[in-house]
């Protein structure tokens, strides 16, 4: 891909976890104004969430690291 699709692509993956888990904690967890999912594993779900969002975030640095340092240096 094009360097600055990458780079667009890597931020969007950070900005979508750290969206998922902001709004888990923040407004499940804490503010407790709705659940992702009613009933009794409405807990399970949310930490699967916030797991799976902090997948993306670091999928997101990975790649990104990963493609500054493939970069040649000038």
């Amino acid at each position: 891909m094009h360097p600055r699709t990458d780079a667009m692509v890597n931020g969007a993956l950070v900005g979508i976890g750290t969206l998922g888990i902001v709004d888990n904690i923040v407004v499940h967890w804490l503010w407790q104004l709705h659940r992702a999912v009613p009933g009794a594993h409405a807990l399970g779900v949310e930490i699967t969430l916030v797991v799976a969002s902090a997948g993306l975030v670091a999928l997101g640095i990975w790649c990104e690291r990963r493609a500054r340092l493939a970069q040649p240096r000038i």
